[in-house]
């Protein structure tokens, strides 16, 4: 059975509404209204093939009431898919290049949050999937990640995938990089290129 991760981001809500267009006061909506002041519930989930576990990811999302779901690991290709009766979700994913049943991404957001999806990050090496959520004061970035563990990642590939993401983001998933800086006991090559990348944002 997969298991999300206990890291669980949260975000604040206020000022999520962008603008009329007609002005430079931000346009409120009463259901963005109530949204105010909330904090939004990001967790990760390696989901180690996302249909295989759909009920159990359902239930998830359903029971802690998550506003936004990133995945790893989807094993999605180009037939593949997944809904979630009586709750109004977008599902947006990035598959693994050959469009074989492994590796591969996937974000999953409440359609009433405003978000703009980007084109796919799809290499070998690294898969994301990422949105934009504005408010009157820009964007942040939010990118579900996969770096498979056959690769051996280098600085540069780890700076070109965060400079896609723009300036404020938040890119979580499975990096396969150990570190004790992140909580692991090992560290590998991967992570230090990672780390070094991580300090310079």
């Amino acid at each position: 059975m997969t298991q999300p991760t206990n890291d669980l981001t949260e975000i604040k809500l206020w000022k999520l509404n962008g603008s009329n267009g007609h002005s430079n006061k931000p346009y409120i909506s009463a259901q963005q209204k109530q949204l105010m002041g909330h904090l939004l519930k990001i967790p990760v989930w390696n989901a180690n093939g996302l249909c295989q576990h759909a009920q159990e990811i359902k239930l998830f999302i359903q029971t802690f009431n998550l506003d936004i779901l990133l995945v790893s690991e989807t094993h999605f290709t180009n037939r593949s898919y997944i809904t979630i009766p009586n709750y109004n979700i977008r599902v947006y994913y990035t598959n693994q290049p050959d469009e074989t049943e492994h590796g591969g991404t996937a974000v999953i957001i409440r359609q009433n949050i405003k978000h703009y999806v980007q084109a796919e990050y799809r290499y070998e090496n690294i898969q994301a999937t990422s949105i934009d959520i504005e408010d009157n004061t820009g964007e942040t970035t939010v990118s579900a990640t996969y770096c498979p563990p056959k690769h051996h990642n280098k600085y540069d590939d780890y700076d070109r995938f965060f400079k896609a993401l723009r300036n404020c983001f938040i890119a979580k998933g499975d990096y396969n990089a150990k570190n004790n800086f992140w909580g692991s006991r090992l560290r590998t090559t991967k992570e230090r290129q990672l780390y070094k990348v991580m300090k310079k944002k």
